[in-house]
Order: C-alpha cells, then sequence, then structure tokens
C-alpha cells in the first residue's frame, strides 16, 4: 500500500543519519576537556607541602617525605648511655674558634673539656637537647645555646606561648626561648647537672646553634660576668 511504503528520498535519508550516528561517538570529545588531562585519575601524583611531599593516589603505601624518614634514625640519648660512653674531650686553653661576625671566640670543638658534654636529644629532657656539666662545671650559674648571631633568646617570634614582646624583653624568663634551660637536674649525686633546652637539636629551631655560654658565676651589678663559651659542630651532633 501506498502510505506503507518508504519513497526513495525518504529511505537514503534514513540511512545516511543511520551512518552518521553510528562513528560520531568515536571521533568527538564530548567531555569539554583538553586532549591529555587525566583529572581524577587512579594514577596521579598530587604535589604535597614545600617540604617536597608527595601523595600518590592508589592503593600503594604513600610516599613518605624526606624529613619523616630522616628523623626515625636520629638518636636519643638516655642519662644511664650518656654516663656509660667513655668521655672524650681536650684541655681547654684559649678560645681560638668562631668569631667571624665579630664575636667573641669560643673553644674549638676538640678543645673542650671532657667535662662539658652536650646531646641532641635527651630522653629525660623530653627529648629535646641538653648539656651535662660535670665536676667543677657542675656549679655554673647557666648555661645557654647561642646561634651564629650571638642570640640566645629564639625564635624571635616567641616560644612556649610568650609574645615576642615578652621573649625580647630585657629579663624575659628562660621559658620564652628553646636557647635556654626548661629543666635541670642532678645526676652522680650532685657531681653533674643536666640542663634541659627547650627544643630537640634536631629540629629547626637548633639548626644554627654554634654553641654553648656558660656563665661560670652570677656577679650583681656586673656586666662582665665570668664566661666559658663553647663551640658546637651543629645542633644536631653531641659534643664529647
Amino acid at each position: 500500500m501506498k502510505s506503507a511504503a518508504l519513497t526513495f528520498p525518504t529511505f537514503v535519508l534514513v540511512c545516511m543519519f543511520a551512518a552518521l550516528g553510528c562513528n560520531s561517538s568515536s571521533d568527538v570529545n564530548l567531555s569539554g576537556e583538553s586532549e591529555g588531562t587525566s583529572s581524577g585519575s587512579s594514577g596521579s601524583i598530587s604535589s604535597g607541602s614545600s617540604s617536597g611531599t608527595a601523595t600518590e593516589v592508589t592503593d600503594t603505601e604513600p610516599v613518605v617525605s624526606g624529613e619523616t624518614a630522616e628523623s626515625s634514625t636520629n638518636k636519643t640519648w638516655t642519662v644511664a648511655e650518656i654516663l656509660s660512653e667513655p668521655r672524650s674531650g681536650g684541655a681547654g686553653g684559649t678560645a681560638l674558634c668562631g668569631g667571624e661576625l665579630g664575636f667573641k671566640r669560643c673553644l674549638c670543638v676538640g678543645d673542650a673539656p671532657s667535662s662539658i658534654q652536650y646531646r641532641p636529644a635527651v630522653a629525660e629532657c623530653n627529648g629535646n637537647a641538653a648539656a651535662i656539666l660535670y665536676d667543677n662545671y657542675a656549679g655554673a650559674f647557666s648555661v645557654v645555646v647561642r646561634d651564629s648571631q650571638n642570640r640566645d633568646r629564639w625564635p624571635a617570634s616567641g616560644f612556649n606561648g610568650c609574645s615576642a614582646q615578652l621573649s625580647n624583653s630585657e629579663s624575659p624568663p628562660n621559658r620564652c626561648s628553646a636557647f635556654k634551660v626548661q629543666d635541670k637536674f642532678a645526676i652522680l649525686d650532685g657531681a653533674a647537672i643536666v640542663h634541659c633546652f627547650g627544643a630537640s637539636g634536631y629540629s629547626e629551631l637548633f639548626s644554627d646553634a654554634v654553641r654553648l655560654t656558660i656563665k661560670l658565676e652570677n656577679v650583681p651589678n656586673s656586666n662582665d660576668d665570668p664566661l666559658l663559651r663553647v663551640c658546637l659542630s651543629s645542633g644536631d651532633l653531641p659534643l664529647n
């Protein structure tokens, strides 16, 4: 019947439309993204913090930052371990090292007496750095760490809840500086004193630590207290 039949032009158009529809899905980018974009793919790597940490979005173990991996090898001493180690040291003498920026020189590392020790991390100091002073130095009035700029008030922005204004005032509390003693205790029946500083020697705060300054005696109303300055190899290395 005439109503059931397609005319020749209509038949051709239907066939052409069907052919185009079959091929369009493989040739046309329907996502709107440029070629090469792999947004949200399971194998992508997103950059982490400025320290170089990277997090891989896969089913494998996450990448561990170099800082974390390195910190696992840093040694923490106990007091018992320190006492069990043979003490090395020099004979003291003239301060010949340091002083490059005009500050007073300190005893070279090899000249530091064995009765003065430094450890970057001591368990009994909550893992913080410590100076251990023996014999004649056990009675010293105080000891601080100083950096290459001769600062013992660090960080300048404030520490341990102290404001910058308090941390840099004329006589700030020891708690306001990582370079000052936060706690101390006697060992060997008082023959030695362990002075605990405010941060680990492996921390960024101690990255510029270059010396210990020991005030042997506090002379009232004087700016000329007797001091002994001892160089450190660095904040993260032991002395003696």
